[in-house]
């Protein structure tokens, strides 16, 4: 199976996801959001929530990468003195993604963008339904 194939099959199969996941938000997100990104073309499938919160699957040349985005929190309750904080940031982490991965362990990618939104304080609205 070539590079562009193996993205087509995780995008066949995490597109629906993130399609029903920015349905479920669309009335919760601040205006203009969720965005659910789709370009085969460029090698990209991905969502993002709010401005620093996204998550995608690139085509990074031989191959595919899951690349998640969020907000620190500004304040931490595990801090102690002298360790700094440097919290309202964006974060992100990016993981070599294995074409086998199976459908639970990308909605657990998804879920865990979810937690760290819902986390942060946006605005009320996103976590009351």
């Amino acid at each position: 199976m070539n590079d562009g194939d193996r993205f087509l099959v995780v995008r066949q199969r995490f597109l629906p996801m993130l399609r029903a996941v920015a349905e479920e938000l669309a009335d919760r997100t601040v205006p203009g959001y969720p965005i659910v990104i789709d370009e085969p073309e460029q090698g990209i499938v991905g969502i993002a929530l709010a401005p620093g919160f996204s998550l995608a699957v690139e085509r990074q040349g031989d191959r595919l990468q899951l690349v998640r985005q969020v907000v620190q929190h500004r304040t931490l309750v595990h801090t102690a003195a002298g360790r700094e904080w440097f919290g309202g940031q964006p974060h992100q982490v990016r993981e070599d993604l294995d074409v086998d991965r199976t459908d639970v362990a990308l909605r657990d990618e998804l879920a865990r963008l979810l937690a760290a939104w819902h986390k942060h304080p946006l605005i009320i609205r996103q976590s009351d339904s």
